[in-house]
This record gives C-alpha cells, sequence and structure tokens, in this order.
C-alpha cells in the first residue's frame, strides 16, 4: 500500500496569509490617511479662522496737552500756537475700530469731541482746542489753577468702553495777562504775536470810525491808498488826524502803568474796546487801539516797541517804506501834529537799536502778521 499523504491546504494558506498580509497594509495607510486628514483639517481653521472678537485692549492711547492756557491768546490754539491736547491712538488688533476722544477743562471750557475711525494696525493723532466759555473769561482777572480732562473710549455698537480717562494739572492765565516768553518761540515771534490784539472789527472801533468821519475835509472816512503815494493828496494825514480828535471825544487819557517787553516777563494789557469803554490805556494798549482803527480803513499799522515803551507807525502808501509814526500817549494833551512830531524823533533814536535786533525791541507790522496767520481776536 501506497503510504497516504497528508496534505494540507498550503496554497490556502499562502492565500489568507497574503490577505492579511494586505489588510494590514491598508489598514495602517486608512489610518495615516485619516491622521493626516485630521491634521491637514486643523491647521487649516487656525489659519483661515477670521478674527470676530473686538477687545478694547487693542487700542493704545496716550496723550500730551499745555501746561499753560494763555487766556488772551486762546484763538490762536491749534493755529499759531500748538494744539492745547493731542492725543495719540494705535490700533493693535486686526480689526477697525471706531474710537470716540473728549478733553475739557471742567468749569473753563466746552467740551471737545471727535470720533474717528482707526484701521487695524494704524496710528493717529487727533488734535483737541476746548473752547474757553465767553461768560468765564470777564471772571478770569487772576490766573487760576485748573484741571485738564482727557477720555478716550472705542464705541462698541454704540457704546463706549473706556480706554483712557485722567485729569492732568494746568494754569489758567488771567484774561489781560501776555506772556513775553513763550516755549517753541523766538522773541521777535513772541512780539509778533501782539497783533492779534488789534481788533479791527471790533464793534468799538467801527464806532470810533464813524465818528472821526465828523473831522475830515469830506466828512467822510474811506479805505486804502487808491493810486496816491508817499501821501502826496494828504488823504492818509487827514484819515490819521480824524482819528486822534474821534479818541478825544472818549476822553482817553493815558497811565502810565508798568511795562516790559522782555522775555519771561507777563504785560497786562486791554483790549481796544476796554481802553475806549474805560477811557484809559497805557502806551501799547493806545498804541494797539490806533493801529485798530488805522487797520479798519485798510492802512497798513506797526506798532515799534521799545523797553518800557510802545508807540505807532503808519504808513504813508504801498510802494514805499515811509510812515507817519504816532506817540499815541499824547492823546488828550497834545495835537496830532505834535504828536507825529515827537513820535518821528522817538523812531529815529530806536532804529539803531531795531537794526541789530537789541532785545527788548520790536517791530510788529501788523499786515506780515496778518500773512502769518495771526488773525484780530474775536471781539466780545
Amino acid at each position: 500500500m501506497g503510504q497516504v499523504r497528508e496534505e494540507r491546504p498550503m496554497v490556502v494558506q499562502r492565500r489568507d496569509k497574503h490577505a492579511a498580509s494586505l489588510a494590514g497594509v491598508a489598514i495602517v495607510v486608512l489610518c495615516l490617511v485619516l491622521l493626516g486628514f485630521g491634521c491637514s483639517t486643523k491647521d487649516a481653521s487656525s489659519t483661515t479662522q477670521p478674527v470676530t472678537e473686538f477687545s478694547v485692549d487693542d487700542i493704545q492711547a496716550d496723550y500730551v496737552y499745555t501746561s499753560e492756557l494763555i487766556t488772551i491768546l486762546y484763538p490762536l490754539y491749534g493755529s499759531k500756537l500748538d494744539d492745547f491736547v493731542i492725543v495719540t491712538l494705535n490700533n493693535q488688533g486686526m480689526l477697525p475700530a471706531k474710537v470716540v476722544v473728549k478733553s475739557e477743562i471742567p468749569g473753563y471750557t466746552n467740551q471737545a469731541i471727535d470720533t474717528v475711525s482707526l484701521g487695524a494696525g494704524e496710528t493717529l493723532e487727533v488734535r483737541q482746542n476746548p473752547l474757553l466759555i465767553p461768560e468765564v473769561i470777564e471772571d478770569l482777572n487772576v490766573e487760576k489753577p485748573a484741571e485738564v480732562r482727557v477720555y478716550v473710549a472705542a464705541l462698541e455698537e454704540g457704546v463706549e468702553k473706556t480706554i483712557l480717562e485722567e485729569t492732568s494739572e494746568t494754569t489758567i492765565c488771567a484774561r489781560r495777562d501776555f506772556p513775553l516768553l513763550i516755549e517753541g518761540f523766538s522773541e521777535s515771534e513772541v512780539l509778533e504775536l501782539f497783533a492779534a490784539m488789534v481788533t479791527p472789527n471790533d464793534p468799538s472801533v467801527e464806532e470810533l470810525i464813524r465818528k472821526a468821519a465828523d473831522h475830515t475835509d469830506s466828512g467822510i472816512m474811506w479805505s486804502g491808498y487808491g493810486d496816491h503815494t508817499g501821501d502826496d493828496d494828504g488823504g492818509v494825514w487827514d484819515r490819521l488826524q480824524a482819528i486822534w480828535q474821534a479818541e478825544n471825544e472818549y476822553n482817553l487819557t493815558y497811565i502810565s502803568t508798568w511795562v516790559s517787553f522782555a522775555p519771561g516777563e507777563v504785560q497786562r494789557i486791554r483790549l481796544p474796546a476796554e481802553v475806549l469803554d474805560q477811557q484809559s490805556g497805557n502806551c501799547i494798549e493806545l498804541a494797539m487801539l490806533f493801529a485798530s482803527a488805522a487797520e479798519a480803513l485798510d492802512l497798513e499799522a506797526a506798532l515799534i516797541l521799545i523797553p518800557g515803551h510802545a508807540f505807532v507807525g503808519i504808513r504813508t502808501d504801498q510802494e514805499n517804506a515811509n510812515y507817519y509814526f504816532i506817540e499815541t500817549t499824547m492823546i488828550g494833551s497834545a495835537s496830532f501834529s505834535e504828536a507825529v512830531d515827537a513820535a518821528t524823533g522817538e523812531f529815529a533814536e530806536t532804529l539803531p537799536h531795531l537794526d541789530a535786533a537789541e532785545s527788548g525791541y520790536g517791530w510788529v507790522k501788523i499786515w506780515d502778521a496778518r500773512e502769518d496767520g495771526i488773525l484780530p481776536l474775536p471781539w466780545r
């Protein structure tokens, strides 16, 4: 008998092993694919998901302000003088924002308010000059301490979310105090600011000119120089002497008070309307009154400042550097001709000091100051 050989299903076993091997590979590949897909999905979502929530912490705010408010020059803040408050905003976030900025001197000014749009990553300056309350100005007869309040908030759906809210100390100058030392200004630039106190549009000055018309040869007051040079028709002289006579009708009196144009000093000044109302003035006040009337007639006026004194000059035409100089402190005690003679002699003595640009001396051309942006203070 031949041996019966047990045949094992080797082929079948090999087939099963191979299938298991393929299945294992498939499972591994599938796991890797799924794992890779899961990681890839997570990365994609982390880089493309938009930022939708705004944070107040994204907005940074800082500010600087003026430690002294010069009341008599307050309309010049933001033009000739630097802005009273400067707030710097920086958006460090990824979303744009709306920001409201407020500043004031409580009890003395109105509140300045600005609402600005601040783009993502943007830095922006907001400059503010809160206006003095007119009724308060009249009571500022002495220097007063005060506080500046600065408030910054982000606007989210109309709701203010505070970013910054602070108060800082400042000083408000008396309404008649003019400091002769202003940070960032040269001596000549400070003296040029006197032009702001020459107020041709003040109703009181206009009334003075109306009275002056009664003292001209023609009975009228007219503007400018026309085609005349060197006052060849006497029209400039006629109008100036008429202003002098009209001032006499107000019974103006020169009052000798302390006057200084030295850097670091503070000069007390009344505006032309106050001089007429109070029927008196010191040298610089009377000079500014006369200059105001001349400018109202479109005549070019200049203030001549010397240590302890001031007088006025009126140009005779627009082509030559010729002037009628007038010693305005002689009002009520001398004729117009005598006042001109006195001032002409004074100017001859003053000119070398002006040419040498000596401290305490100044030559303020009102028409140049207007071109430099120094406009008349608003009348009250």
